[in-house]
């Protein structure tokens, strides 16, 4: 009730109900069809997450909640924006004002779909050991498959075990700048200092890279697929 009534205070949104429950929330999206929902974790005898893939067509989600700890699940769901309770008028009229400017950039407000693409200057939250860190794509140097996460190696020096896989990570990553060398790594091209054949090894490359103390080793195909992609071509 609270929010519904902070809500009603921006005069460019519409509230077309409310809902205490999954069931009854999924029943007012199918009425309403609603751009926006504001969604809490917490609801009587389910976890507001078992809402979304009831929502056709997908809504922004705007996460309200007492939670601290379920950010990056939220993230994970194509999640608007996550507000932590208490929220401040501040926070919430910023939450709006993001959802409006996107729906300027498009037909109305746009639809929440699969994570969107990355650019070289995005960044992102991950989920690491430590908690949740922000990542800048362009500071990523390296990304090596450790089953079921993946490793990244940071430009910063730092290193992170995320809970994104090496196909996860290249649906989302600029193609003309990350190159997947191999089934377990990704490169980023504009980290490659070097690529030099080792006399010891003949099948095997020595690549340099940048923020990264130790060369990384790449059989012959994958050493292809590197200078190939280096030279903008492509091999399979």
């Amino acid at each position: 009730m609270l929010l519904r009534m902070r809500l009603l205070a921006h005069a460019v949104l519409v509230v077309g109900g409310e809902a205490d429950s999954v069931l009854e929330a999924h029943r007012l999206s199918q009425a309403l069809r609603p751009e926006v929902v504001f969604l809490d974790i917490g609801m009587p005898g389910n976890d507001g997450f078992e809402l979304i893939p009831l929502l056709e067509p997908r809504p922004h989600i705007v996460f309200v909640t007492a939670y601290s700890d379920r950010a990056v699940d939220a993230f994970q769901v194509g999640a608007a924006d996550y507000l932590m309770k208490p929220c401040s008028e501040e926070r919430l009229a910023q939450t709006i004002d993001n959802l409006l400017q996107r729906g300027r950039r498009g037909s109305g407000v746009e639809r929440a779909a699969d994570p969107s693409p990355l650019r070289l200057d995005s960044s992102l939250m991950v989920r690491t050991a430590s908690g949740l860190s922000r990542v800048n794509v362009a500071d990523i140097v390296l990304i090596e498959a450790d089953v079921p996460y993946s490793r990244l190696t940071l430009a910063t020096g730092k290193h992170h075990l995320v809970d994104h896989t090496i196909t996860q990570w290249m649906e989302r990553l600029p193609l003309a700048v990350f190159c997947r060398v191999d089934r377990f790594r990704i490169i980023n091209l504009l980290k490659v200092a070097e690529v030099k054949y080792r006399r010891e090894a003949r099948e095997e490359s020595a690549v340099d890279l940048r923020g990264v103390e130790q060369p990384t080793l790449l059989r012959r195909l994958a050493t292809s697929r590197l200078r190939a992609a280096l030279r903008g071509q492509t091999v399979t």
